[in-house]
């Protein structure tokens, strides 16, 4: 059964019987699909540069895929945040509320002691 490649600049699969293969002088082999991927690696062009190439899309996808993730972490991050925040804004509260019930505690018993004087 024919067996269908994936151009080597693009990534673009190529069927049976179409593009080029180019054979290098150590044996390497690279597939191209059209000579347009042909003549623009020929000319040294980076496939990840190029906006129509599968391999500058998948970079794309990843960094858009990185930008949702630190989007995320900064949101929990946030949440935490605003947790901690509550829990200490709660501390705190409960903190005056002691002092004001000690407070108070101080003031009945010289009242106590005014009155038995």
């Amino acid at each position: 059964m024919p067996r269908t490649r994936e151009c080597d600049y693009c990534g673009t699969d190529i069927e049976p019987g179409t593009g080029t293969m180019f054979v290098h002088k150590d044996g390497a082999t690279t597939h191209f699909c059209s000579s347009k991927c042909e003549n623009n690696a020929d000319l040294g062009r980076e496939a990840r540069n190029l906006e129509w190439t599968d391999t500058a899309r998948g970079e794309a996808g990843e960094v858009e895929d990185e930008a949702e993730e630190v989007d995320a972490d900064e949101a929990e991050a946030e949440a935490e945040a605003d947790e901690e925040a509550d829990a200490e804004e709660a501390a705190a509260d409960a903190d005056e509320a002691d002092a004001d019930a000690s407070a108070d505690e101080d003031a009945e018993d010289e009242e106590a002691e005014e009155a038995e004087a």
